[in-house]
């Protein structure tokens, strides 16, 4: 997801992105699910999954609400999207969240995974996201902080300071080219309730990344789209950055993801 006020970095034109929303939805769906699944979500509601990337979330939330329920997943670009999701209770919707309306007090549960670090923003687009559920819907939000990535000591010292020092200048790259904040995810709680919102809370996840798996392809492909900005910025050679991309498709790489911070919290009832 981006908007008008952050250029994103990643094109969903390009068959690589999708594979990258793949790996992620591989990666983070089973937390978001059951998040979401301990907040109550279910039949009949009529929920909003804004920035939705691959759907798969949307997907999971039209099967949840069922027939007598709808999902509206929106998306700055909705090619992926509309590729992907067809349930006759989904309707999709092109949407910049810091530029178009979502209707006021419309929906049970707005959820939205990944959207707010890349956001100028993002507490206003907190505000426009509460100001979409119904007095008493949820508000669930779930971001990335980029403080835990370390890899297994095993790796050796070169190789894992080789891939910490990767990771970092792919994240000053998403800064430099689209505002991109990697610490946002300890702002989240915070930010959630200064929303006005009640009843809040939070969790944070994080699980063992390898090469050649998921985990490690979310890392090439991204380091594979960044290329040119994190070469140009002099943070890594390429050579190094050809190493790191080799380490990614290695086993013997493994490593501490990144926290996904959920929080949530709920409008308070008229």
């Amino acid at each position: 997801m981006a908007t008008e006020s952050s250029a994103y970095a990643f094109d969903n034109a390009r068959r690589m992105q999708e594979q990258r929303l793949a790996a992620l939805e591989e990666l983070l769906d089973p937390g978001t699910i059951r998040c979401l699944d301990h907040r109550g979500v279910s039949q009949n509601w009529h929920c909003a999954e804004v920035g939705a990337g691959g759907g798969s979330i949307a997907i999971w939330l039209c099967q949840r609400v069922g027939a007598g329920g709808r999902v509206l997943a929106t998306d700055i670009d909705t090619r992926i999207l509309r590729e992907r999701c067809h349930e006759p209770n989904l309707e999709v919707l092109e949407h910049d969240v810091m530029v178009d309306k979502l209707p006021p007090e419309s929906f049970d549960l707005v959820h939205a995974r990944l959207l707010l670090a890349w956001l100028s923003e993002p507490a206003e687009a907190l505000r426009r996201l509460v100001r979409a559920v119904k007095p008493g819907g949820l508000v669930v939000a779930e971001e990335m902080d980029f403080i835990s990535v370390a890899p297994d000591p095993r790796l050796g010292e070169a190789d894992g300071e080789l891939f910490v020092r990767a990771a970092r200048a792919s994240n000053a790259a998403l800064a430099d080219v689209s505002g991109f904040d990697s610490a946002y995810g300890r702002r989240l709680a915070g930010e959630i309730a200064e929303a006005g919102l009640v009843d809040c809370g939070a969790e944070g996840r994080a699980t063992m990344w390898r090469g050649g798996e998921a985990g490690g392809r979310v890392w090439r492909l991204t380091f594979e789209q960044l290329r040119e900005p994190m070469l140009a910025s002099g943070r890594i050679s390429a050579s190094e950055l050809d190493r790191v991309l080799g380490l990614c498709e290695d086993p013997a790489l493994s490593f501490l993801s990144q926290l996904t911070i959920a929080a949530w919290g709920r409008r308070a009832a008229a």
